[in-house]
């Protein structure tokens, strides 16, 4: 038939198939995340710890080298001799006939350290007893001045020092030791100057401090709140003597105290034969106190107040001459040479480094006022 129309097809139905009535949409493909950005936030984060550990060490240096110049400035020199072609001649007479008068000082705190070719905190005290061991052998020393500023220190740094001038006066007839105090003369600075046969200080001086210490603290509640416990295996119920992490044990304390006792018991009777005083009074002076200088004139602890410009006519008299006779010396020093110098020289950073970062916490008994801190 010429009007029929041609059939078309019949279209499969799909239920996936979108409708003519349902607008098409796309669901993003998810793409995976490239590593670059990681990598970019691991290098940024390694080169700022560079940094931070550089600056860090740097600054260190920097610390280290203050503190080695400014004790190198201060003592002018990498190496001391002392001997008696060491002394650096000050004023008086350059006779034959002369009294030699060596000049030292003695400051801070007596900490007895091992010697070292620089001078760093606490060699001054070390410094001072070699020098007095080198005027010992040397005859034309007739008297040591010690100029002295300090709260005192360790019991036995305190005691090498005066043994050292014991040793001095013993050597030869008429020798003579002068204690000239600064701002500080306490503790073991005053021990050591026991064997002083003249003891001068400043219109300002604080002097005294006649005690031990042996300082210590606990902190075993502190560390039980923190779920930590001490569990340090000894060899005996009293090795762990002062243990902070344990509760106080009060037979521990007991020991301690003894020993105390004992350091406290020698230090009253070298006041005792020094000042030659009785014992019942400088044990009612001897608790630890410091006084001011007409304080320690009127109990006979000093024997003048005064300054160290007017000092020589005494050490003249105690000397039994005229100031004019009197020699005047203080320890010299030179420059070792470069070799010596270089191979010291990793000791001298070291100890700088460590000396701004470190405070010494000491343990053990001192001759020490706690005052000056």
């Amino acid at each position: 038939m010429e009007n029929e129309e041609p059939k078309q097809a019949p279209q499969s139905f799909s239920p996936e198939a979108p409708t003519s009535q349902e607008p098409i949409t796309s669901t993003p493909v998810p793409q995976k995340r490239s590593g670059c950005n990681r990598w970019a936030l691991g290098i940024f984060c390694g080169c700022l710890a560079s940094c931070l550990l550089v600056v860090g060490v740097l600054s260190l240096l920097v610390m280290g080298g203050y503190s080695m110049v400014k004790n190198l400035i201060a003592s002018s020199t990498i190496e001391t001799s002392y001997n008696s072609t060491s002394y650096a001649f000050d004023h008086g007479s350059e006779a034959e006939e002369r009294k030699g008068v060596l000049r030292l000082e003695l400051n801070g705190v007596i900490l007895g350290s091992s010697p070292s070719k620089w001078h760093m905190p606490g060699d001054c005290d070390v410094a001072v007893r070699e020098q007095i061991d080198e005027a010992t052998k040397d005859e034309s020393i007739q008297a040591i001045l010690l100029v002295v500023d300090s709260p005192g220190g360790d019991v036995t740094a305190s005691d090498l020092i005066y043994h050292a001038l014991e040793r001095f006066k013993a050597a030869q007839e008429g020798r003579k030791v002068i204690v000239q105090g600064g701002n500080l003369i306490a503790s073991g600075a005053y021990y050591l100057s026991m064997q002083a046969d003249w003891i001068r200080v400043l219109p300002t001086s604080l002097i005294g401090s006649i005690g031990v210490i042996m300082p210590g603290v606990n902190v075993s509640g502190l560390v039980g709140k923190l779920g930590i416990a001490d569990n340090s295996i000894t060899s005996g119920a009293s090795k762990d003597l002062g243990n902070p992490l344990k509760p106080v044990n009060p037979e521990h304390n007991a020991i301690l105290q003894s020993v105390v006792d004992g350091m406290y018991r020698r230090f009253v009777m070298l006041v005792v034969q020094g000042r030659h005083l009785p014992e019942d009074q400088v044990r009612r002076v001897a608790d630890g106190r410091v006084f001011l200088p007409e304080e320690a004139l009127a109990l006979k602890l000093i024997d003048e107040i005064g300054y160290e410009d007017t000092i020589e006519a005494k050490i003249a008299e105690l000397l039994g001459c005229s100031e004019d006779d009197l020699a005047i010396y203080s320890p010299s020093a030179h420059s070792n040479d470069w070799l010596s110098f270089l191979s010291d020289l990793p000791e001298a950073v070291g100890r700088g480094i460590a000396a701004p970062l470190m405070e010494q916490k000491p343990t053990k008994a001192q001759y020490l006022w706690q005052g000056n801190r």
